[in-house]
Order: structure tokens, then sequence, then C-alpha cells
């Protein structure tokens, strides 16, 4: 694997102070957590995945277009591009063979009720966040809804996935290299990045979801994926950057 550097901005002292707080009682939580470590029953559990699956499917390029995507069939974007509410999401990495829809965890709370992001929830708040967050998880990938939605402005688009056994929806991301094209169908448009960087992190280490000065796109995953177990030490956080942007056929 190419060897790549990490670019990342960290956001306010006040905000890595309450970050601090969130991630004393993350532990496991950050795509890596099985339900039941939350308490849930398995009642609860399907009633969460059937809430949260509406929206999720995409229109956009056709299953046997994912291997090799030709831009020059789909007309650029010449305009900035500012998405102001959530839409559905399919994410297509072609080197290695990922084709997912991303869920969001938009439904698990109301941020003009409990504030923007989940350091600053109560003990209730929290704990019903990462009830349905795992529920989520465990359906595929999740974009966290404190963090930027894909545009061409600045903002860093957060994106949560299992690696491990049964799920392995992120399994393979250590096999990304410097370069590689990343995917993102969404609202008629497709985003085109390139990955920039990986860093394997510290698990409560959410430093690198914060937002940039540019628009990138950061996975998170549990590290090492073949760890036995599911309280896993470490992170592994791939960056990619934005290249193009198209308008996606109807």
């Amino acid at each position: 694997m190419t060897a790549m550097k990490m670019h990342s901005r960290k956001k306010p002292a006040t905000m890595l102070a309450g970050a601090v707080l969130l991630l004393l009682v993350l532990n496991a939580a950050a795509a890596c957590m099985p339900v039941n470590h939350t308490g849930e029953t398995e009642e609860e559990t399907r009633e969460a995945e059937e809430k949260n699956s509406d929206d999720q499917e995409t229109p956009g390029l056709s299953a046997d277009e994912t291997s090799i995507i030709d831009t020059g069939k789909l007309e650029p974007v010449e305009e900035e591009v500012t998405l102001e509410e959530w839409a559905p999401m399919r994410l297509i990495i072609p080197a290695i063979n990922l084709d997912l829809e991303v869920a969001s965890d938009r439904h698990s709370y109301d941020p003009d009720q409990v504030g923007e992001e989940p350091w600053q929830f109560s003990t209730d708040d929290y704990n019903h966040w990462i009830r349905e967050l795992m529920a989520l998880l465990n359906q595929g990938p999740v974009h966290y809804q404190f963090s930027a939605l894909p545009g061409t402005e600045r903002g860093n688009v957060a994106i949560a996935g299992h690696s491990p056994s049964p799920w392995y929806h992120f399994y393979d991301l250590d096999r990304l290299e410097e370069g590689d094209r990343v995917y993102l169908e969404t609202a008629g448009f497709l985003f085109v990045y390139q990955v920039s960087s990986y860093e394997i992190v510290d698990k409560y280490n959410w430093d690198l979801l914060f937002d940039t000065d540019y628009p990138a796109l950061t996975f998170q995953t549990c590290h090492p994926k073949d760890y036995e177990g599911f309280d896993h030490p470490e992170r592994l956080m791939v960056r990619s950057e934005l290249r193009e942007v198209y308008h996606l056929p109807d």
C-alpha cells in the first residue's frame, strides 16, 4: 500500500473539550459494538431497523457500471453545490468492489432539541442515539448527521461502517491506496473523491471527523479488522478529497 500522510483540521479547544466527554463513554461504539451491548431487545432492534430503512434506495448508475465508472458520459457540474438536507446516498469504491447504500442517523436525534453533536447529549439521549446507530450499522455504512453533507464547499462528510465479522461492510478499507477513486451518489449528483491519506488512531480519537477547510470525505471503521472480540482498540480513518461533481441521469 502506498504510504500516505493524514491532513486534519481540529475544531476549537471548546469543542475538543466537549469531545473528550463523549470519548470517555463511546468506548466500543463507533462502527464496532454489537447491538446487544446496548441492552436493547431483538424486537427493539427490528423496530429501529424498519424505521431507519426508509428512503435508502438511491437512483443513479446501474449495478454493471460500478466496476468502471465512465464520467465522460456525464455532465460536469459547473456551479457550486450546497446540499441543504440529507438525501439517500450510495457509496461506490471500485478498487475494493464496494457498492453499498449509506444510511443516516438523522432519525436518532433532533439537533434542535438535544444539540448538534452527540457529546452534548444527556445520558438518556446518548443511549437512545447509540441504540439506533448500532441498528443502522448492522445494515451498512452510516453518515453521521453532525458531519457535513456532500458539496463543493468546505466540510467533512463522515461515514462509519463495520469492518469485522459478521458484517464486513468496510473490511477492505485498508486495501485502499492513494489516488483510488471514491464515488458518492446523492441528490441527483455524483461526487467523485480521491483517496489522499489514512491514519490509525486510538478508539477515543474522533478528531479526523471534525470539519475540514476543503470538501472532504472520511471513513471510520474498527482496527484491527480481525481483532477477536468487539472492543477494538483502534480506528482506521481513510480521508478522500473532492475532485469533480457530475449530474446524474434521471
